[in-house]
């Protein structure tokens, strides 16, 4: 009987030891996010969609909701015009369970506020950490700007991964816009693990 080569061996171990690895990464997470905004005395919602500077009279107040399709972790953090940091969500979301995440009313003076939505299927312990530090030591400049550069550099590294960033597109399996109607306006993200998404608000 003919021994095979040990470097055949070798590369059937490899391959077999790969391919769980393969399998892993082709999750996905599938989730949606709409803005909802409320004008001054008028109580019908108005819904706008994330791919483009949203423009919000002051005295509006803002909140988003989410959904995911399976269970999943989400964190929220606002970097205001006057260069404010707050985290306006850092807990795991339910399948199939919409959340409300409240931004709050936009004032005087007029400015751009960047609101950063790390949706992801696995929990990111780094960020959570920076988040509770940051919260721990309220007015400590270090840890603002750890947890700040912290969200850019997620931000940055996703993109690359092949995120497009403010733009949403319709091919390419990362996401699509739902129905246009009123109720409906969405944004539907799917074909990735882990997502941060930038929205811009301008009053």
């Amino acid at each position: 009987m003919k021994k095979m080569p040990l470097a055949y061996i070798a590369i059937l171990f490899l391959s077999f030891l790969s391919s769980p690895l393969v399998s892993q990464s082709s999750k996905s997470l599938d989730w949606q996010i709409q803005f909802r905004s409320v004008k001054t005395r008028e109580p019908k919602p108005i819904l706008k969609p994330i791919n483009e500077e949203i423009a919000v009279e002051n005295g509006s107040e803002c909140w988003l909701v989410i959904k995911a399709d399976a269970d999943s972790y989400c964190y929220v953090v606002c970097y205001t015009s006057d260069k404010e940091l707050y985290v306006l969500h850092n807990q795991a979301l339910r399948g199939g369970v919409e959340k409300t995440i409240r931004i709050g009313v936009v004032r005087d003076p007029p400015g751009i506020e960047t609101i950063y939505v790390i949706m992801s299927l696995s929990r990111q312990t780094n960020l959570e950490k920076l988040i509770e530090n940051f919260e721990k030591n309220k007015g400590s400049r270090q840890h603002f700007n750890n947890l700040y550069y912290e969200v850019v550099n997620m931000q940055n590294t996703v993109s690359g991964l092949g995120e497009p960033v403010g733009t949403i597109i319709s091919s390419g399996g990362t996401s699509r816009s739902t129905d246009n109607d009123d109720q409906n306006l969405a944004t539907r993200f799917s074909g990735k693990e882990i997502y941060v998404r930038p929205i811009t608000i301008s009053h």
